[in-house]
């Protein structure tokens, strides 16, 4: 090697030496523990620094831990039994931060392999199930674990391969076997689907700006010291992606309930008494009038998804498979963020949170085919014009010349 060749790093010298297996292994265990101690760690930042009720020194770090436990299992789909009733509200922004994890952590330890791809969902599946029974009541245990090795596998399949691609590229040539026009509806259906949630996202985020009052003051009556405030911030931020499903619903139409009795929808506000929790204020505060129209923005979006893919997208039969591959992809990814979304946060009321997945699903459904229609509606008009404009405009053909017998020629 020459002298002015730069040298690996440690750690990739240490993974050169590692047998693939064993980066799988490092990947899953690592992930595992990263995700908990997101919110392990400001837990027990919070128990440390709040006086005890009882006025002792003593320290609830059981206490703590177990909050974390809760939350972390919550947001792997397990439910968790607290006060006497049942939660199963999914923290959607758990299996996202444990997506992102696995995702880095295979980039950096994981090899171009099948089985350091499966030892890394296997160990992190494996780690999932332990804190799914140590976490359980007596019970429930076996439940538990299932259940969030279940979740687990299905959070780090995708995330590990996205991982192993980044680091050394991958081709599927299985997908080169799938036809163009189904290819092409996977791109527009998803498309489709990314453009609803990134305006659910950016309504519910002018929602949360027209609330800041109400978030302002819940935030102060609650009385919190910095480090409680901090640990409740964090929990309420992996929420968020919940409450933007639920935004999904009040785009689409048939809105979402929090709590028996309410209902959040463009053209239909029923409030009721809500827990004080400073993430509630960015709730929707109105209703009628020009909200009323936010279910057109699905239409438009879905024109927009439409028109961008025009020129793999054509107007032939092909065309048509592919514009079902893309609507049936949208009812997919509407029914799965909505059934996501759904859960019980507490007992009584609270009991019912989230949409209903079959209104939203055929609502939604029906506006995107609204949009792709047009789309086509405008294009094959269009093709139309412009043929029999140039039938019009086209020059008619010379007349041959007429020509006279030879016999009679002069």
């Amino acid at each position: 090697m020459p002298a002015d060749a730069p040298r690996p790093a440690r750690l990739d010298r240490l993974r050169a030496a590692l047998p693939g297996w064993a980066g799988g292994l490092l990947t899953g265990g690592q992930a595992v523990l990263l995700s908990y101690l997101v919110v392990l760690a400001p837990a027990l930042a919070a128990v440390a620094g709040a006086p005890s009720l009882d006025g002792s020194a003593a320290v609830d770090w059981p206490g703590a831990a177990t909050v974390a436990t809760s939350v972390w299992l919550l947001g792997h789909g397990v439910p968790v039994a607290f006060g006497g009733a049942t939660i199963s509200l999914i923290p959607l922004g758990m299996p996202l931060v444990s997506a992102a994890i696995l995702a880095a952590v295979a980039r950096r330890f994981a090899v171009k392999t099948w089985a350091s791809w499966g030892i890394g969902v296997a160990t992190f599946a494996g780690g999932a199930a332990l804190i799914g029974w140590l976490g359980s009541p007596d019970g429930s245990r076996e439940a538990g674990a299932l259940r969030a090795a279940l979740v687990g596998a299905l959070i780090a399949a995708p995330a590990v391969a996205t991982g192993i691609w980044r680091a050394y590229g991958a081709r599927l040539h299985l997908l080169d076997r799938v036809p163009s026009e189904v290819r092409a509806g996977l791109r527009l259906g998803l498309g489709t689907v990314a453009l609803i949630v990134a305006a659910a996202s950016a309504v519910g985020g002018a929602w949360a700006v027209l609330g800041m009052d109400r978030i302002a003051t819940i935030a102060s009556e609650l009385r919190m010291d910095p480090l409680g405030a901090g640990s409740l911030a964090i929990a309420e931020t992996l929420y968020v992606p919940t409450m933007v499903c639920w935004m999904v619903a009040w785009l689409v139409g048939p809105g979402f309930v929090v709590g028996t009795g309410s209902l959040y929808a463009p053209d239909t506000l029923t409030a009721d008494a809500l827990p004080q929790l400073p993430l509630l204020g960015a709730l929707p505060s109105g209703s009628g009038g020009w909200w009323t129209w936010a279910p057109l923005v699905v239409v438009a979006l879905a024109a927009l998804a439409r028109a961008a893919l025009s020129r793999r997208i054509g107007l032939d039969w092909a065309a048509a498979r592919a514009a079902g591959v893309a609507i049936a992809v949208v009812a997919a990814g509407l029914a799965a963020l909505t059934a996501a979304s759904r859960g019980s946060a507490g007992p009584g009321r609270l009991e019912q949170m989230g949409a209903e997945i079959v209104p939203v699903t055929l609502i939604g459904t029906a506006l995107v085919v609204a949009g792709y229609g047009a789309v086509w509606a405008l294009a094959a008009g269009w093709r139309w014009v412009r043929g029999s404009v140039g039938r019009d405009d086209a020059p008619a053909p010379a007349a041959e010349p007429v020509r006279e017998p030879a016999g009679r020629a002069r």
